[in-house]
């Protein structure tokens, strides 16, 4: 696994350990006087910041001296021409000195215990973590009164070679010394709970951090995920929507998972006011993907008049007839069957859909088609049909598309035979009529009333028909 890195070990020397090589000249063993001489007045140099003329200074003594001089001399010299280097940020050349100077043997155990806790920052300075290890472990063998910054840099050594459990031991010695929370220590025991798999007690930790530093986003997030981790839901999203009610919250990926939280908690209608509030404000976009979602939310609300517009949005949106689909969908669960004809044909139109919606697409167009025919409206209904022949050819609709076809026809033949016998009854009404009036005349003509016009046409064409007869 790749290590994050976690520290800027030139910020750590300079700000964290506030760290200084510069040896003042006391020393417990005995100077000769010329070499005492020299390395005051470059100790006098390094005070007043003319470093690189102390440290020429101190080369030259070197080369003048070199083997000449005692091994108290030599050890002296190369550790304050070490802190030279160090000053001047070279600290490769820092760490040759000091090292030279604890092999001479000759400093007092106290001057060679500093030098090496020196060193181990300096080798964690130049990313030598092993080696910084190595000289903390030495000097703490020493037995000396670590602080708590010194625990954290060795915890940040062992964590950069991949030694976690002896990095959160050496971490936990840190806190068990800071009377103040600090944010970096509790920081790296997180991801090293992380690195070794300790859910339980990473979540016993980011529920402290949340309430030390409340206004840390990261903090509630990554709790909220080991919840979800856990297989706890609702603490997943207890905790996102603390972040969010105290106003941490406004990108678009945490407000969208917060929707859909109160979704899965049996409170749609919330995740749908969210949304459409953070759409208002600008932090989520109305592009299809939400807008989708946004619709899903209000159609589980129950809220299908707010889900409606939505959706019409959205499918305005998609390349694909998948939204049409369900916008003709909740149109039809509102009566409104034209419009929902309307948006079942643009997703038919449109496709880039499988075959199981597809078919009932056409189910549902012939519907919405059959929903808008009155009483002998056999266009509509024919409309309706062609659909459902469609739906047919789909062996997931085929019975159900056969089945309403059947009803068709059925009504359709229904209505042919309706028409037939009320055509036959209104023939037979009329011959009746005719043959009355027939009749009605006949006997003004034997009564030698003054027929009519229409009675002597009438009694004509009953004559013509008579002899027509024979």
């Amino acid at each position: 696994m790749t290590q994050t890195r976690l520290f800027n070990p030139c910020a750590l020397l300079l700000v964290l350990l506030g760290l200084c090589f510069l040896v003042p000249p006391v020393f417990a063993g005995t100077l000769s006087p010329a070499v005492a001489t020299d390395l005051l007045e470059a100790y006098e140099l390094l005070e007043n910041d003319e470093t690189e003329e102390a440290l020429a200074r101190l080369n030259r003594l070197m080369s003048r001296r070199g083997e000449a001089m005692t091994e108290f001399d030599r050890a002296s010299v190369l550790q304050i021409r070490g802190s030279a280097h160090v000053n001047l940020d070279d600290y490769e050349s820092g760490l040759a000195d000091f090292e030279n100077a604890i092999a001479q043997g000759a400093l007092p155990a106290e001057q060679t215990s500093r030098l090496r806790f020196n060193m181990a920052q300096l080798y964690f300075v130049t990313e030598q973590y092993e080696k910084s290890i190595e000289f903390f472990e030495r000097w703490l063998a020493e037995d000396p009164e670590p602080t708590a910054n010194t625990w954290f840099m060795l915890a940040g050594a062992h964590y950069q070679v991949g030694n976690f459990e002896r990095s959160l031991d050496s971490i936990k010695s840190a806190m068990e010394l800071t009377e103040e929370p600090d944010l970096r220590q509790y920081e790296l025991k997180n991801v090293l709970l992380n690195e070794l798999n300790r859910p339980v007690e990473r979540i016993d930790l980011l529920k402290r951090m949340v309430t030390i530093w409340p206004d840390r986003l990261s903090f509630w997030r990554q709790l909220s995920s080991l919840y979800l981790e856990q297989d706890d839901q609702l603490k997943a999203f207890g905790a996102l929507e603390s972040a969010y009610l105290a106003g941490l919250i406004d990108e678009e990926s945490d407000i969208l998972v917060l929707s859909q939280f109160y979704s899965t908690f049996n409170n749609p209608y919330r995740g749908a006011r969210l949304i459409e509030r953070e759409m208002d404000e600008g932090r989520v976009e109305r592009n299809v993907e939400n807008l989708e979602l946004l619709s899903q939310l209000w159609s589980q609300a129950r809220e299908h008049r707010e889900a409606i517009p939505v959706l019409r949005e959205a499918a305005r949106l998609s390349d694909t007839g998948q939204l049409s689909f369900r916008l003709g969908q909740a149109l039809l669960a509102t009566e409104d069957n034209a419009r929902a004809e309307a948006a079942f044909e643009d997703a038919i139109d449109k496709g880039d859909m499988d075959d199981n919606i597809l078919a009932e697409a056409w189910i549902l167009l012939g519907n919405a088609r059959f929903n808008q025919a009155g009483p002998g409206d056999r266009q509509q209904r024919r409309l309706a049909d062609q659909a459902f022949a469609q739906a047919e050819r789909f062996p997931v609709t085929r019975a159900q598309a056969r089945d309403w076809r059947g009803y068709i026809k059925a009504i359709d033949d229904t209505e042919s035979r309706q028409a037939m016998l009320e055509q036959e009854q209104s023939e037979r009404l009329e011959a009746a009529a005719q043959e009355r009036f027939l009749t009605a005349c006949r006997a003004q003509q034997l009564a030698g009333t003054t027929l009519t016009e229409e009675c002597r046409r009438v009694l004509e064409a009953a004559r013509e028909a008579d002899e027509g007869a024979f």
